[in-house]
């Protein structure tokens, strides 16, 4: 289990409460920052006693949607030679991850909508529906209202998927987790050796400085090329990787509190509180701006004209 901010924290207690309903569950975040691992957290806590199943939506084509989600009968098209359940109904009992559900073809979304409507899906070739029982909990990269707005996602699908959110920060917003996050990874890269892995002073404060712009799954990955390079040495600087031996000398990469306050400040008025205009400006995604809102107890509906 990654290590969590505090408001992570009490949204993962909020979770608690709700893992043994039907509600869906919506996890937003960068790539990288662990969607998945917090999704299969979610099926822990529910208890349910099918598979967690996860469905890579970008990876979906319209010719095989219906046949590779909701199963087919034996004989119902060419190549058919046996039944086949279907990723949906592989997760009876269990939890289906729709994992990138911005990235879902028109044909799929529609597809989707029925399952989460009705909680059925009709195999290719036979004659009547089959029930599920599933938890779905949905995760994306994207900014699912702008692709609404955009007529590149179903409203009524985002409105069936949206039932509980928890938004993941991005490494760079959360670096005080970096060093429990580093000492985790170590135990599980290193196993029975991670008790003799040393990091020198300078490798320290690099992985602290640096931006993670692939969060925790970047951070594993330079860890595990460092314990090979390092060889039961010392984890040096020079066993870090060009991106993060290429940091700056001094300074800490991260900008300023006030300073970042006083821009969003000036932005927000500059855009009359719309938070879309506020993030492309920022080039940042709305989640991270509703994020330092809280942050900083900013109300956008102040600066609505």
């Amino acid at each position: 289990m990654m290590t969590l901010v505090p408001e992570l924290e009490r949204d993962l207690a909020r979770l608690a409460q709700v893992a043994a309903s039907s509600v869906t569950v919506m996890i937003r975040g960068e790539t990288g920052t662990g969607k998945e691992v917090l999704a299969r957290a979610v099926h822990t806590l529910s208890r349910r006693t099918g598979d967690f199943v996860a469905i890579n939506c970008g990876a979906l084509t319209d010719t095989l949607v219906e046949s590779e989600l909701f199963g087919h009968k034996k004989g119902a098209f060419s190549g058919a030679v046996e039944d086949y359940v279907g990723l949906v109904r592989s997760a009876h009992g269990g939890t289906l991850l729709l994992d990138e559900i911005g990235d879902l073809p028109p044909a799929s979304q529609a597809a989707f909508l029925r399952v989460l409507q009705e909680r059925e899906v009709m195999p290719v070739g036979a004659t009547r529906a089959v029930p599920v029982d599933l938890r779905i909990i949905s995760a994306t990269h994207r900014d699912l209202e702008e692709l609404v707005a955009q007529g590149k996602f179903r409203a009524d699908l985002l409105a069936r998927v949206s039932g509980f959110r928890l938004d993941l920060p991005p490494l760079r917003d959360r670096r005080e987790d970096i060093g429990l996050l580093v000492a985790q990874l170590v135990r599980r890269l290193a196993g029975a050796a991670a008790g003799d892995v040393v990091l020198t002073e300078s490798a320290a404060r690099a992985l602290l400085r640096y931006d993670w712009p692939h969060n925790v799954r970047e951070l594993e990955k330079v860890l595990g090329a460092a314990l090979v390079l390092a060889a039961g040495r010392p984890i040096d600087l020079s066993h870090l990787g060009d991106s993060l031996r290429a940091l700056p000398p001094t300074g800490d990469g991260a900008e300023d509190g006030e300073e970042l306050r006083a821009r969003l400040l000036a932005l927000l008025t500059e855009h009359g509180g719309n938070i879309s205009a506020v993030a492309r400006a920022m080039g940042k995604a709305r989640m991270q701006i509703h994020r330092w809102m809280r942050r900083f107890g900013i109300e956008p509906s102040e600066f609505r004209r």
